[in-house]
């Protein structure tokens, strides 16, 4: 068991230092007496971890050439036992994603390990932690968390496969799973037209490195380009209760032409609402995912349905799991639940 576990050890710090670039892939690695000798392992020992890695098709061993690291991108075969979700637990959705995730993987016999970044370190650090412990499938909602082009390809390559949650771009290494943005904008704001509004306003927050704040501004500005936007500064995400009541009148002051909100996130509209009801304001609203604490004249909603979206992770977690290569990246959006109340 010992022996086992010392060459599965020599397997991930030759993994890593492929990860980290000293080993490049399309490149030799050292010869077996030079890696035992770096490691401080027997011969056999490294022999049994680069048998590992080739079963696993890291490197590729060529008759009077070495070995040299061979990453592949295509599909797998493997299996979903345990699934890896890393995401941030204080998102104001995240019990809601979690229950519907849950579901799912209960109905295919799969455990769910929730995993959170830690403070101080990396995420690219954080994931290969993960590879480590031979966790081959995660979804990763990146929410305000950046993460390399370059280190989904590492991680793919090695063997890992990933599913970007509420991320919009497509790439060659991730398959994308999240709202239809587009769609869900062009249904509030014809909701609101259709309510009466003249001058629509929209609020979202001012940090466009996260997705979904992104490409909702954009679309927002693209199906009502008379419209008006305004900002709130990110670092309230979570916090907007510390909002003190000249803030709130600042930025409601910069909407005062317009006689109808689209808030780009449901906990947005908590504030802003309860200052325009304390000032008897009562215009349409429309928002992307409910809050509880929001009541107006007319409320137009698009909730995110969130297990329809784990269910599509999951089919696109069997099929980077198939053992067959023909697996492509792609970007799957999903159209939300729309609620109208009075």
């Amino acid at each position: 068991m010992e022996e086992k576990s010392l060459y599965r050890d020599v397997k991930n710090k030759i993994c890593q230092m492929i990860y980290k670039d000293i080993y490049k892939d399309g490149e030799n690695i050292p010869s077996e007496r030079k890696l035992a000798e770096n490691l401080g392992v027997s011969r056999v020992t490294v022999r049994k971890a680069l048998k590992l890695l080739e079963e696993d098709r890291i490197i590729e061993r060529i008759q009077g050439s070495g070995t040299r690291v061979d990453l592949k991108y295509g599909a797998r075969a493997g299996n979903m036992d345990i699934i890896t979700l890393v995401a941030p637990a204080q998102n104001t959705f995240f019990s809601r994603f979690i229950d519907a995730f849950q579901t799912t993987a209960e109905e295919l016999g799969s455990l769910v390990l929730f995993k959170q970044k830690p403070l101080g370190q990396s995420l690219e650090e954080c994931l290969f932690r993960i590879y480590e412990k031979d966790l081959r499938n995660v979804v990763l909602w990146l929410e305000d968390m950046e993460i390399s082009y370059e280190a989904l390809r590492k991680l793919r390559g090695l063997g890992m496969n990933i599913i970007l949650f509420d991320f919009t771009r497509k790439n060659d290494y991730a398959d994308s799973v999240c709202l239809d943005n587009s769609d869900a904008v062009n249904e509030l704001v014809n909701c609101l037209r259709k309510a009466g509004c003249k001058k629509i306003g929209f609020m979202g927050w001012d940090d466009d490195t996260v997705e979904s704040v992104k490409i909702r501004e954009e679309e927002f500005v693209k199906f009502c380009p008379d419209g008006k936007v305004v900002r709130i500064p990110r670092k309230y995400h979570n916090h907007l209760d510390e909002l003190e009541e000249f803030t709130v009148r600042k930025y409601l002051s910069r909407l005062k032409e317009c006689d109808g909100t689209l808030y780009s996130v449901g906990e947005l509209a908590v504030p802003f609402e309860r200052m325009k009801r304390k000032d008897a304001f009562n215009h349409p609203i429309a928002m992307i995912d409910k809050v509880p604490g929001v009541m107006g004249k007319e409320i137009f909603t698009v909730d995110q349905d969130f297990q329809k979206m784990s269910d599509r992770i999951f089919e696109c977690l069997k099929q980077q799991n198939k053992k067959s290569g023909a697996w492509r990246a792609e970007v799957y959006q999903v159209k939300g639940i729309r609620v109208h109340s009075l």
